[in-house]
């Protein structure tokens, strides 16, 4: 009797070793896989934050950008938690999941981006032109004051000459 479970304890083992040799492979990809999902949803997140920092450098609001930021990193960092679990089809759904949440959003930074800059230069102008009309209309203003006030002190000083000439 011993004979016979001997063999299949042999057979067993190499069942089983046939198994998780022809297992691997495949997991070793998905590793793989799952790790350049990984790194390209890194790449992906410091390239929008490069973005929304040239957007908030020219006075944009990027509180919606920052949020935005904020949620893709968090699913990165879970992407990350999870590969390092090695539960590698998680990984790399939220891997996808923290790409997909910033697949528009370098075009919005950069949209921001110049209507900030549009918004200074319109500001800067109408402060330029305000100071400009506002210094002119205190120049007027002056000259008028001063000739009304020339005017009234000749016609004062010509009443106070007349009665001595007479």
């Amino acid at each position: 009797m011993r004979s016979v479970k001997l063999p299949i304890g042999i057979l067993l083992i190499l069942s089983i070793s046939v198994a998780a040799l022809s297992v691997l492979p495949g997991v070793w990809a998905q590793q793989e896989g799952t790790s350049s999902s990984i790194s390209a949803a890194k790449s992906r997140l410091i390239q929008c934050y490069d973005a929304a920092k040239a957007a908030e450098s020219s006075g944009a609001n990027i509180s919606q950008l920052t949020l935005r930021l904020n949620s893709a990193g968090l699913l990165l960092s879970q992407a990350e938690l999870a590969y390092s679990e090695s539960d590698f089809g998680s990984s790399q759904s939220l891997a996808a999941k923290s790409q997909n949440e910033l697949i528009d959003f370098i075009s919005s930074a950069q949209s921001l981006q110049v209507s900030a800059a549009q918004s200074r230069t319109f500001d800067f102008l109408l402060n330029v032109v305000a100071s400009v009309v506002g210094t002119i209309l205190v120049i007027l203003a002056s000259v008028v004051v001063w000739i009304r006030l020339k005017r009234k002190y000749e016609i004062s000083e010509e009443q106070k000459s007349e009665p001595d000439a007479v």
